[in-house]
């Protein structure tokens, strides 16, 4: 992979790991903060894909579409999950366990026919157990503090979903042709659970929207967008492995 890849890589990290930090800052309820992130995301790029859409004659096939609905709910479970964890266990507990998407997209690529060698595997799982050696001493036990790492996992799975499905369809999708439909079925299902349980959406304190807009900003628009990039040109396990410096990060903005 050219090293521009790996610079957009690190630009995409860098990104995600403000992510908890802004979400505890903003005071708004986690459902709502998925919302709005996925929303207002798909909102700016929608012009991307305007133009995308004039210079590619590319149109998904049926199977794609339901592929990316199936990615964009798994994209909101994620958030939903995470984002709630935040709010239960230690912020290193939650980014740590949310960010094993290697581990599940080990388990789950060869659903999109990714072959992974043994010096990967090797690699994520030295990654990994890094990351928990450093973020260990904030893990504490109560059930409120297992429920909440029960979340990051429920997180980190769905996460795995979401990058695998990216990986299969960004070889042929173009970049907005991916992502707007995905963040708006994200933002779509995250309304649709919010109301079922009563989420308060709106109104919100104007430093709440300053929050939610450097969310939108930094880890969604230069996070995952990037990320999404990236599929197109490396595996999904190298993608997910990348985020294995999210806890660090997420230490050092605290």
């Amino acid at each position: 992979m050219a090293i521009k890849y790996y610079l957009v890589l690190a630009v995409a990290v860098v990104a995600i790991s403000w992510a908890s930090i802004l979400i505890l800052l903003s005071g708004a309820q986690p459902i709502a903060v998925a919302f709005w992130r996925t929303a207002i995301a798909a909102a700016v790029l929608s012009p991307l894909l305007v133009i995308e859409r004039k210079n590619n004659a590319y149109t998904p096939s049926m199977n794609e579409l339901v592929l990316m609905v199936i990615s964009g709910v798994a994209l909101a479970t994620h958030f939903m999950t995470w984002i709630e964890s935040l709010y239960l266990t230690t912020v290193a507990a939650s980014t740590t366990l949310v960010s094993t998407y290697p581990i599940f997209t080990l388990a789950m690529g060869k659903l999109i026919g990714e072959r992974v060698g043994k010096r990967s595997i090797m690699g994520t799982l030295t990654a990994f157990l890094g990351i928990v050696l450093i973020t260990v001493p904030e893990f504490y036990v109560s059930m409120k503090a297992l429920i909440g790492d029960l979340l990051a996992l429920a997180g980190a799975v769905s996460g795995a979903v979401y990058f695998l499905v990216g990986r299969f369809i960004r070889v042929r999708a173009s970049l907005a042709t991916y992502t707007v439909p995905v963040y708006s079925v994200s933002a779509v299902t995250t309304l649709i659970v919010g109301l079922i349980m009563h989420t308060r959406f709106w109104p919100y304190p104007l430093y709440t929207w300053f929050y939610i807009s450097m969310i939108v900003l930094g880890p969604m628009l230069l996070g995952h967008t990037l990320l999404n990039y990236s599929l197109r040109y490396s595996r999904a396990i190298t993608v997910t492995t990348s985020t294995l410096g999210e806890p660090i990060g997420a230490q050092y903005s605290h």
